[in-house]
């Protein structure tokens, strides 16, 4: 897979805006470790579903309408 393009404007107001790569661990992850935590084993994800959930992650603040935008990049086929 070819990396993601940074996302170049704020996806609330559209005014051009820098964005900065961000590490983040994906939502599903996070609840599926809290469920192994509480004994409970989830189902895994299917392939197509992860893949598509997993993507780079940018973060970035909007001078025009003062929102901080956190943005996914997902992998389309």
């Amino acid at each position: 897979m070819a990396d993601a393009v940074q996302p170049q404007f704020c996806p609330w107001c559209g005014t051009p805006i820098p964005y900065e790569a961000h590490e983040h661990e994906p939502r599903y992850e996070v609840l599926a470790e809290q469920a192994r935590a509480r004994g409970v084993d989830p189902p895994p994800l299917p392939e197509r579903v992860s893949e598509i959930l997993a993507g780079e992650s940018f973060v970035g603040a909007c001078p025009g309408c003062r929102t901080v935008s956190h943005v996914v990049a997902h992998h389309a086929r």
